[in-house]
């Protein structure tokens, strides 16, 4: 060997040892980890990432400057997945080290952590940790059991549109970002955990400018802002001198197949697609670079091991140990494992369309995935999973489907209905609740993955006022498969608005049927549609029971029943509780200033909507659903026609199809003798929202306001587009 060659070596030896005790690391004996006691631990995730749609995993379309910086810093591994294709089992199997089959956590709704689970944040909160959180979704609500262990859990989302769905519930990145700097502002001092939570790239694919101009594709923008949020949140580590002394893991909790193999989203399937992440891992150091930077790790690693990996990283005490995790700090450091075999699972398919759940293992090289019809993919040569070899039976097909069999996948139902709760239900009608099973095997989704998107259209025409149209795709998809409960409340909506309200409630009275035992949201649907057609004490009952079963939003369903009752104390006591709930703060408040309105007390009703209008940072957030229109009633009610105008306008603007406030307007404009402006007002509606109930609740203004001619205009309009609508038989 050359003396040239000899030196460099040398050289390089010297240089990996300066970097170890740069970074004030300990490094014992070969294969034992590098140990940071007490260092911080900063977690950030951002939702619905698929790895293949990043630079540093070889992607070329979209450009993310922070996370390629942070990557530097960083070790890369190549090959992570997922335990499960959903936000909230994969989130609580990162705070708990489990796959959801041991968790228990195996949707989105309906599930509670195991309270006997230790979390992340209760083990570092145990060590003398200071714990906070910021989630940007609803579906990381604090009450289902993944907030345990956090002194700060900022949580409070509300809907902003009416009736608006779950996944879609969510706030910026930046709000959430902001919420956690200042809660480490104020109460991070010494050993602290931050968990981080970005929403950006899950639907609806919606980014912001200059990203929306800038990149072709909507899903890779909302990367780009994602990355924009990151890279602000990183600097503002370093300007507090908290990155570089800081464990800092970056991660997504699935991905996202866009189109591959039929599905659009998430949630059903288990190809890569959905399972392999982005998971990097800076180390602690002193200034200079932290220990591995830029390297790459490729061996096959799950989420399940960030668990592990902060717990053995800062050498928590008393720290479980699970069986098949490791630490990917051992990893970098060299440490031998046996050949892993990683498993995943995915219950939505079960549990939301009745068809069959979905199993499988791999081993960074072989996925199989189990099914009614099985497949097994070689994912080096073949990333795109379309060419199935089980037929071939290679030799990694034995071990794999062993895996499965060492490591199995059982369905953990939400809970079991209790005996009281069962008696309460049936008091109220319903003759069982829970998942019902049909008969015969259940469908491989493959076979039935059409339905999604059937079901996309319908919930399509819904959304731009096709009620009548969605009817009819919403029936066909029940009676093929009547087992579909979310299905059953998107056509239970569908028929409001065709003015069915018996066959509505029937409708959305089935989703409770079928919904999870434990779960208070049919219930509180329920309550909501009762309180839309005119039956308050209905929907009071159902919300009673969902505030039983300790549903974070059932005291304000039950505030607004009470108000529609007649019972003010009731009502202000229930929407009390509703406004010191993160949750429905926003809301709790619009019902008490409501309340102060049809008491005389306008300025207080004013205080309250204000207070409504500012989020819990001090942010001022107007866009919140009904807020000025019940500024612009309390404007009306307080002979401020103009105030009032403007209030209406708005809610027009922000709420485009929410009907009411726009015949609040034309009342308004006919109490000012404005009667150009009533007809225009109406005229905008019927273009804007072209529905039925449109037409319905028009007549029935012109009729109010005793123009008795216009009304049967109205009517005759309305009839000649709607020939069957029951509301517009009658002028009267």
């Amino acid at each position: 060997m050359s003396r040239q060659r000899v030196f460099s070596r040398f050289r390089l030896a010297i240089l990996v040892v300066v970097a170890l005790v740069s970074s004030g690391c300990r490094r014992g004996a070969a294969g034992r980890a590098l140990a940071f006691p007490k260092a911080p631990v900063i977690l950030i995730s951002v939702d619905t990432l698929r790895s293949d749609h990043l630079p540093d995993y070889g992607y070329k379309d979209v450009e993310t400057p922070a996370l390629s910086a942070f990557r530097k810093d960083a070790i890369l591994f190549e090959r992570a997945y997922s335990n499960v294709p959903l936000t909230l089992p994969a989130h609580t199997s990162v705070f708990t080290g489990l796959s959801p089959t041991l968790h228990g956590v195996q949707d989105n709704l309906g599930y509670r952590l195991d309270p006997r689970k230790p979390t992340l944040a209760e083990l570092l909160k145990a060590s003398g940790y200071a714990t906070g959180g910021a989630v940007s979704a609803i579906v990381l609500s604090g009450a289902s059991g993944i907030s345990r262990g956090f002194d700060f859990y900022e949580d409070s989302l509300e809907p902003t549109e009416l009736h608006e769905a779950l996944s879609r519930v969510q706030r910026s990145g930046e709000d959430s970002e902001a919420l956690l700097l200042k809660w480490l502002d104020t109460s991070a001092s010494g050993s602290f955990f931050a968990f981080l939570h970005l929403y950006e790239p899950h639907t609806p694919y919606e980014p912001k400018e200059p990203f929306k101009s800038r990149f072709t594709s909507p899903y890779d923008g909302e990367i780009a802002t994602a990355d924009a949020i990151v890279g602000h949140f990183l600097s503002q580590l370093k300007a507090r001198g908290l990155y570089d002394k800081s464990l800092v893991i970056f991660f997504s909790d699935h991905g996202e197949s866009l189109g591959e193999h039929g599905e659009d989203e998430h949630g059903v399937f288990l190809y890569r697609s959905s399972l392999q992440v982005p998971l990097l891992v800076k180390l602690p150091s002193a200034g200079g670079p932290p220990a591995f930077a830029g390297s790459t790790i490729r061996a096959p690693v799950q989420l399940t091991d960030v668990f592990t990996t902060i717990g053995k990283t800062v050498n928590l005490p008393n720290f479980p140990a699970h069986e098949g995790s490791v630490s990917l700090t051992d990893l970098a450091n060299g440490a031998t494992v046996s050949p892993r075999r990683l498993v995943a699972e995915t219950f939505f398919p079960r549990i939301h369309f009745g068809w069959s759940e979905l199993k499988s293992s791999l081993d960074g090289t072989w996925h199989y995935i189990e099914a009614p019809r099985s497949e097994l993919y070689e994912m080096t040569s073949d990333p795109g999973e379309l060419k199935n070899r089980l037929l071939e039976k290679p030799d990694a097909l034995r071990s794999l489907m062993a895996e499965l069999e060492r490591q199995p996948v059982r369905f953990a139902a939400p809970g079991a209905v209790d005996p009281e709760d069962a008696k309460k239900l049936a008091s109220l009608g319903y003759l069982s609740t829970g998942a019902s099973s049909a008969g015969g095997a259940p469908a491989d989704p493959k076979d039935t993955v059409g339905t999604v998107r059937l079901l996309a259209d319908a919930v399509g025409r819904l959304q731009s006022g096709r009620a009548a149209e969605s009817i009819v795709l919403f029936e066909k998809l029940l009676n093929e498969n009547p087992r579909m409960f979310d299905v059953w409340e998107l056509y239970s909506s569908a028929l409001v608005g065709v003015g069915r309200f018996d066959d509505a409630l029937a409708a959305r009275r089935r989703m409770v049927e079928l919904a999870p035992p434990q779960s208070g949201y049919a219930l509180l649907s329920v309550a909501n549609l009762c309180l839309e057609i005119g039956k308050p004490e209905e929907a009071k009952k159902h919300a009673l029971l969902a505030k039983e079963r300790g549903d974070a939003s059932a005291d304000e369903v039950l505030a607004r029943a009470l108000l529609t009752l007649g019972d003010t104390a009731g009502a202000e006591a229930a929407a009390r509780a509703a406004s010191k709930s993160g949750k429905t703060r926003r809301r709790g408040l619009l019902i008490l200033a409501r309340i102060e309105t049809l008491r005389g007390q306008p300025q207080k009703a004013l205080a309250l909507i204000d207070e409504a209008a500012t989020d819990v940072s001090g942010k001022r957030m107007e866009t919140a659903v009904g807020l000025h229109r019940l500024r612009g009633d309390v404007y009306a009610r307080m002979d401020r026609p103009g105030e009032a105008e403007k209030e209406f306008l708005e809610e027009i603007r922000l709420f485009p199809r929410n009907v009411d406030v726009r015949v609040e307007l034309a009342v308004l404009y006919a109490s000012q003798h404005r009667a150009p402006d009533v007809y225009r007002t109406l005229e905008a509606l019927l273009t804007d929202v072209p529905t039925q109930e449109a037409y319905a609740k028009a007549t029935k203004t012109l009729v109010v306001l005793g123009d008795k001619a216009g009304a049967e205009t109205m009517r005759r309009r309305g009839l000649s587009r709607f020939p069957g609508e029951a509301r517009l038989k009658s002028p009267s």
